[in-house]
């Protein structure tokens, strides 16, 4: 199990990973025209948000035409068969695998964290990780699945390093330089700069 070192300060959509994938930043939610990626606040390791006492908002907005996000998440769709490898047959050191769903209700679409993730039957199961905000009727913990093809992102770690996570990734690289050291200090994980 993965636990944080001291209180980190919140970047949504990023994550520190000390408490798991959807730690720190890991769960910002992405919005696209409405999509809103939503802070964790979960059981589960990777679906815990660190906080600070002047706390920002458990959810965010990303501007529907947010193209860092948008490349993200199809780069995650294209990519989601070498989740699907390290899912089904993991490593030693690979651990804290999730997928991430967009959850649609009316006109609010809200991104979470699935744990606890098994792929069976051409699909992904699993887990609710964080407190859903915008989409009534979902709990956190909920068994829920989802088509390789819609998910919006895939992540897990190897050996202490983040691989897939592309919305964390995107939320990383609008960090201040500040931030960045600030997270890569506190994070059990590292991302690897490309």
């Amino acid at each position: 199990m993965i636990a944080t070192r001291t209180p980190l300060l919140i970047l949504p959509g990023v994550l520190p990973h000390r408490v798991k994938i959807n730690s720190l930043l890991l769960t910002g939610a992405l919005v696209f025209g409405g999509i809103a990626l939503q802070n964790a606040m979960a059981d589960h390791p990777v679906g815990q948000e660190l906080k600070r006492s002047n706390a920002e908002p458990e959810s965010f907005d990303v501007p529907h035409n947010h193209a860092q996000m948008h490349r993200a998440v199809l780069q995650a769709r294209r990519t989601v068969g070498t989740f699907i490898a390290a899912l089904q047959h993991p490593s030693p050191g690979q651990q804290d695998f999730e997928v991430k769903k967009a959850f649609r209700q009316g006109n609010e679409v809200e991104h979470l964290w699935l744990s606890d993730v098994r792929f069976s039957g051409n699909r992904f199961h699993g887990r609710i990780d964080n407190t859903p905000t915008k989409i009534h009727g979902l709990k956190e913990g909920e068994l829920v699945s989802v088509n390789p093809d819609e998910i919006s992102d895939w992540v897990f770690v190897d050996n202490g390093k983040l691989v897939g996570g592309y919305t964390i990734r995107a939320r990383y690289n609008e960090l201040s330089p500040e931030q960045k050291k600030q997270f890569d200090q506190a994070a059990d994980f590292r991302i690897e700069k490309r």
